[in-house]
């Protein structure tokens, strides 16, 4: 199975290595990874060396933030190889091997538009009770979504199609966010996975870009990132897996 996935990137040096990292460790099919570098020539891109065998796009921008990220999907989505294609935000962790052949596949054989979620957030990592709460949530949840549903789609994680995304005719510098809408009659619609089965295969958190690179500045939100980072970072199969990417812990 080949297919491209296409990662803005922005200053984010020690989380991207572990991102880029778990796609080759857990990927079973032959990814593209297509890397666009927002600020290209800074320090924080030397890291992206580490990883020879993806395609680096520098993207000299003025842009910031989502404006920046919007810019550069579009950039990615232009230069796929493959049809088959993934849009993944640089802080997102595959903790599962065969992800891809597992979601790829299904996007296939049920002949899907897109696959996504609605959920910020996948974390296999989250406290018991709020899992519990997960768990509920799931047995209530329905993939299949209808087209004219007001969420959008979460671009930590989308699977879909570049022949589909130009029959939608959807650009994201002119429309922003993806919506289920945007897929309206195109094969069989759009699925959503709930944030129980997110967190089954990897680990995303939201705002970890802004937060780590100044862009934004809340003490609330960086104390609970810094606490998804600890249980992260010390779990025996992070350890195990992610050993040669792992930054030293605090304390």
């Amino acid at each position: 199975m080949k297919y491209s996935l296409i990662v803005p990137y922005y200053r984010t040096p020690e989380i991207t290595r572990m991102a880029l990292h778990s796609i080759y460790h857990f990927s079973v099919g032959e990814p593209e990874v297509i890397v666009v570098d927002n600020a290209p020539g800074r320090p924080e891109s030397k890291m992206l060396n580490e990883f020879p065998r993806t395609r680096r796009l520098d993207n000299t921008t003025a842009k910031t933030g989502s404006d920046a990220n919007f810019e550069a999907l579009d950039i990615g989505i232009r230069a796929a190889s493959h049809d088959l294609l993934a849009l993944l935000h640089s802080d997102t962790i595959f903790m599962q091997s065969g992800w891809d052949k597992k979601w790829f596949g299904h996007l296939e054989r049920a002949n899907l538009a897109a696959l996504g979620t609605f959920e910020r957030e996948a974390n296999p990592f989250r406290p018991w009770r709020k899992r519990v709460k997960d768990r509920v949530r799931h047995l209530f949840h329905r993939r299949s979504v209808a087209p004219d549903l007001p969420g959008k789609l979460a671009l930590h994680f989308v699977l879909t199609r570049r022949s589909t995304l130009a029959e939608t005719c959807f650009n994201f510098i002119r429309d922003r966010d993806l919506l289920t809408k945007h897929f309206a009659g195109l094969r069989n619609g759009v699925e959503v996975l709930s944030l129980r089965e997110m967190s089954r295969f990897l680990w995303h958190t939201s705002n970890i870009t802004s937060l780590l690179t100044g862009q934004m500045d809340d003490p609330r939100l960086r104390q609970s990132y810094e606490t998804k980072r600890r249980r992260f970072l010390t779990d025996p199969f992070v350890q195990k897996h992610f050993a040669s990417v792992l930054p030293a812990t605090d304390g």
